[in-house]
């Protein structure tokens, strides 16, 4: 039986490469959220509007729950990405959620090298020095303070507090290796399969 799983946390927090070690290890689609649910717009042409206030159209809530939906009716599905910050149903639907939660300095050393990297390669989508630096800084706020302080939807208290509703179900990571990360989440995800 494949597992049902949920990964969030924040920008570099590793939560792809754990996708997609899992992926693989049990043989299920992965939705990135992120791929599908930021400024480029939702399958089928929807755009990603907002109000002036940052809130999603609701062409565009609609558009995401069809997608979630059709996803998590599968038997086994992985689910991750940073935006939006949780999804209750897609927590309650899984099997177990992962939170990537790694401190700010080693999420901003992936994301500097995922950048220089892409840039290499000559297949990074937002190029330019000035816009990562600008990426890091609010990727700082979201890692460092409250919900109030910020005006972005993403927060790591925003993530406490989402974790602390779904506690018996969470694996928090908090750094190591990506072999390290995928074997501890294998475990937990054979354990929590015996429970369920």
């Amino acid at each position: 039986m494949a597992p049902r799983i949920y990964i969030v946390g924040g920008p570099g927090s590793g939560k792809t490469t754990l996708a997609e070690g899992l992926a693989d290890r049990f043989a299920v689609a992965v939705l990135r959220l992120d791929e599908h649910l930021d400024w480029r717009g939702l399958p089928g042409g929807v755009r990603l509007e907002r109000d002036t206030a940052g809130h999603p159209s609701e062409a565009m809530l609609a558009a995401r729950n069809a997608l979630l939906a059709d996803h998590v009716a599968r038997e086994g599905w992985i689910v991750e990405g940073a935006e939006p910050v949780f999804i209750d149903r897609v927590a309650e639907s899984s099997d177990l959620v992962v939170w990537c939660d790694v401190p700010f300095a080693l999420a901003a050393l992936r994301i500097v090298r995922r950048h220089i990297r892409a840039d290499l390669a000559g297949t990074n989508a937002f190029p330019g020095y000035r816009r990562l630096y600008r990426f890091l800084r609010s990727v700082r706020q979201r890692y460092a303070t409250t919900p109030e302080d910020v005006g972005e939807q993403w927060t790591r208290a925003a993530l406490v507090a989402a974790a602390e509703r779904h506690h018996k179900k969470v694996v928090r990571i908090t750094g190591g290796s990506p072999a390290r990360n995928l074997a501890e989440v294998l475990e937990r995800s054979s354990a929590q399969l015996q429970r369920g």
